[in-house]
């Protein structure tokens, strides 16, 4: 029951002084009358009738709107007279936050997200490069001391290398320059897609993971006096847990790893493959190997 063992040991205290009452609990609130400090009804009409004269303010506004009447309330005070009276932030209530579009793509390699951040901040010349596949969300990361066109060639090419899928478009922010979107177009056969300024949510699966790789291994596992070598070593270590063994909840994951994900995806099209020809030859390692290098060269 999750009970700290002092809390079940004044329990067992209380209950053999004053009986099975101790264990039914009280009603919450006040006991007798109204609470002291209860306010007035007359302050929470004004508070109702300012909330729906004006949806879009929160409770700190509303704060705001009510000192020019000489009314001065804490701004938690006004979001509970507005949620006991079931004016605001009830199950009916509909919020001012538009929904989420969810997506992913169906094919592993389609497009990947890449994108630098600085664990330190601008205490330590480190900038981590950073990719996610967008259907499978198998990632790709490398330390850098510097975030210009050298550091992000550089990266973009071990991906290429590394990955066991074929990649062909590139998502990055514009800040790597012409260098960088010719090298990728012409010597890696990848097409760049460049986000519009100060669209964080063309990115996010690869903004999500930055959040993900901070948390779970960079401040858990780093030191400060870390060289590049080290901690590239340290993060190809983390990269190979995460890729293959750590379960995904993101849309369309199903609690796969990345790399289960991707053999799922040639799974289902080796299966698409044999419903069109309506007939199996060879194994099924032959069929996906086929599968797989027909890929490769396209």
């Amino acid at each position: 029951m999750s009970m700290h063992p002092k809390s079940f040991s004044r329990l067992k205290r209380k209950y053999l002084e004053y009986g099975r009452v101790v264990l039914e609990g009280r009603k919450p609130g006040p006991k007798k009358g109204h609470a002291w400090n209860k306010t007035l009804e007359e302050i929470e009409e004004k508070v109702t009738e300012i909330s729906l004269n004006h949806q879009e303010l929160g409770p700190s506004p509303l704060a705001e709107e009510l000192e020019k009447e000489r009314i001065y309330l804490h701004p938690t005070t006004i979001w509970r007279i507005l949620k006991r009276n079931k004016i605001r932030y009830t199950s009916e209530y509909k919020k001012w936050k538009p929904e989420p579009q969810l997506y992913a793509l169906d094919e592993p390699g389609e497009e990947i997200q890449m994108d630098g951040c600085y664990p330190y901040g601008r205490a330590r010349k480190l900038v981590s490069f950073d990719a996610v596949d967008d259907c499978s969300r198998f990632g790709f990361g490398r330390y850098y001391e510097h975030e210009d066109a050298d550091s992000a060639i550089d990266f973009i090419t071990r991906v290429v290398e590394k990955a066991p899928f074929r990649v062909q478009k590139v998502r990055v922010d514009n800040r790597y320059g012409k260098r960088f979107r010719e090298y990728c177009e012409k010597e890696l056969g990848l097409e760049v897609i460049e986000n519009d300024p100060y669209e964080a949510t063309q990115n996010g699966k690869v903004e999500r993971y930055h959040g993900t790789m901070k948390k779970l291994f960079f401040f858990r596992s780093c030191s400060f006096t870390d060289d590049f070598e080290t901690l590239n070593y340290k993060y190809s270590l983390w990269l190979h847990w995460y890729n293959y063994q750590r379960p995904h909840t993101g849309y369309k994951m199903h609690k796969m790893s990345p790399a289960q994900k991707i053999a799922s995806c040639y799974l289902m099209l080796l299966a698409n493959r044999l419903l069109e020809n309506k007939k199996v030859t060879g194994t099924l390692q032959q069929n996906i190997s086929c599968i797989f290098f027909a890929d490769m060269r396209k």
